[in-house]
């Protein structure tokens, strides 16, 4: 039984080539509050090589494995995340305030005062 490695598409495999670049940073640079992030990137990365292996070996089978685990999951995993991260800086943890606020990922917290000089909501 030979492969048709021919059915592979050209931009899907620079796609895993990128992913598994990506990966590289995701990984080596996790921190203990990263993990959701980690574990996210992973599910999309395996949903590229599922894109691939899906042209070549049992198509239904990674078509379903690519949408549900490396779409899917990935999206509920971020989601996950952003609503942990969320809960933690509503609930006042100081270490999640401090973080947010040494890597500026969540400026728009802080409110803002409006465009005519009045006092944000």
């Amino acid at each position: 039984m030979a492969l048709d490695l021919a059915a592979l598409d050209a931009k899907e495999l620079v796609l895993v080539v990128v992913a598994l670049l990506g990966l590289i940073p995701v990984v080596t640079q996790r921190t203990e509050r990263s993990g959701l992030f980690t574990l996210g990137y992973v599910l999309l990365f395996f949903g590229a090589v599922a894109t691939n292996v899906e042209h070549v070996v049992l198509g239904g089978v990674f078509g379903f494995l690519e949408h549900a685990v490396g779409i899917g999951a990935a999206g509920a995993v971020f989601l996950l995340a952003a609503y942990r991260r969320r809960q933690r800086i509503l609930a006042g943890d100081e270490r999640a305030v401090a973080a947010a606020d040494a890597d500026g990922t969540d400026e728009a917290d802080e409110p803002a005062a409006v465009a005519d000089g009045g006092e944000a909501v």
